[in-house]
């Protein structure tokens, strides 16, 4: 796991950057991988997550985002997800 910077997904930013995802997802089509797309996203928007990183939250994420109502409720839950996953990997460097 890389030392991921001070980039907290869940700032005031997120509704540009939820939007935006969503916008691109719309362009695409219907089969395209939510999960997959959230994650490119924030790879390229983050300075500190390597694409071992990318590949390992790929393989960790279980998202249950087909129960929200629009897009940009799904992306939002991989965001929450990928950010929990990331401040768990945090704490874990932490402690080591």
């Amino acid at each position: 796991m890389s030392c991921r910077g001070p980039e907290d997904l869940s700032q005031p930013t997120a509704p540009k950057f939820v939007e935006s995802i969503a916008t691109t997802l719309r362009a695409q089509s219907d089969s395209t991988d939510v999960e997959a797309a959230v994650l490119r996203a924030v790879a390229r928007q983050s300075d500190s997550i390597a694409l071992p990183d990318v590949l390992e939250l790929r393989s960790l994420l279980d998202v249950d985002s087909e129960q929200a109502d629009t897009l940009e409720e799904r992306v939002t839950t991989v965001i929450n997800t990928i950010d929990a996953e990331l401040a768990g990997w945090d704490r874990q460097e932490v402690l080591a």
